[in-house]
């Protein structure tokens, strides 16, 4: 059997997927009087244990044990603990969002598990990720990982009933307990203003949106994409879309999946990360170029 990768460059940002992440939020809680310090081992049985206990008190109606329980799911210091652990870029996205609804989250993830026990998803898995990620999982979960600053593991909470699952992405252990971590959504992509020739503007061109043939013109220096043996031996195959931001040196400065599957997406990104271009010039001056990449990988028999 054989493989190929086919990389395209591909359009500006017009058909972006996008994602819809609720605004959960967080609540100073001291990690002491939380009830799990110490009784839930930093694993993937020790978060299940959690997330059972948490639906045995909503059903057994022991409002003061699964309230605790919930409240416990907060990080205590997330204005500290997220700058440590996660690219600037994360925190930005993350920060006003826990900010914003800040009091709301015991009431959301109460939500969560009791919808799941009305709809008969009692069986729970957990799910450890440390570098990479299942083709299960979502871009979201993909990006996240990349993200982090240390390979610190982070845990998904599935809830069954059948082959169908509702899926709750992230936890960490943070302080002696399992916390939420609220993940940034690299979907939605920053508005940035496009320049106007003669403006004067300075502010306004340091970033431009360029199509696809424009910007493969001017890749000097391309690493190809390796098609992952797992992927092969699963016969999975698939287009990775990547949002790439371009410096002015002809740099990738960033990168991130909009959509493809967890496998694919860490081939393409570890490649294209490696990539140069000409540097691009407006007006004589180097700018920014936002653009889309497209990684395809194919089988052949």
């Amino acid at each position: 059997m054989n493989s190929f990768v086919r990389v395209l460059v591909v359009g500006s940002l017009g058909t972006v997927l996008s994602f819809s992440l609720a605004p959960l939020a967080s609540a100073q809680v001291s990690p002491q009087n939380t009830p799990q310090i110490g009784t839930y081992p930093d694993n993937e049985s020790g978060l299940k244990h959690l997330a059972k206990d948490i639906m045995k008190a909503q059903k057994e109606n022991d409002q003061p044990r699964a309230g605790a329980l919930l409240d416990g799911l907060v990080i205590p210091d997330y204005h500290k603990w997220y700058p440590e652990n996660f690219d600037d870029d994360a925190v930005g996205r993350v920060l006003p969002k826990y900010e914003a609804a800040e009091r709301s989250l015991s009431a959301k993830f109460a939500t969560f598990f009791l919808q799941a026990q009305l709809e008969g998803m009692s069986d729970v898995e957990v799910v450890r990720f440390d570098k990479n990620c299942d083709d299960n999982a979502s871009e979201q979960t993909f990006n996240t990982l990349d993200a982090r600053l240390k390979e610190f593991p982070l845990f998904e909470l599935r809830m069954f009933k059948g082959i169908q699952f509702k899926r709750l992405f992230a936890f960490a252990y943070i302080d002696g307990g399992f916390r939420f971590v609220l993940t940034p959504d690299f979907s939605d992509v920053p508005v940035r203003k496009m320049p106007s020739p003669g403006s004067g503007d300075a502010e306004a061109v340091t970033h431009i949106k360029q199509g696809g043939a424009v910007t493969a013109a001017a890749l000097i220096f391309r690493v190809q994409p390796q098609y992952p043996e797992i992927a092969r031996q699963e016969r999975l195959s698939g287009t990775v879309r990547l949002h790439a931001i371009i410096d002015n040196e002809g740099k990738i400065e960033e990168l991130r999946v909009i959509f493809g599957r967890c496998s694919l997406a860490r081939a393409s990104v570890d490649a294209v990360r490696k990539w140069r271009y000409r540097p691009t010039l407006l007006e004589g001056q180097p700018v920014k170029v936002d653009t889309t990449i497209d990684v395809i990988f194919s089988l052949n028999n």
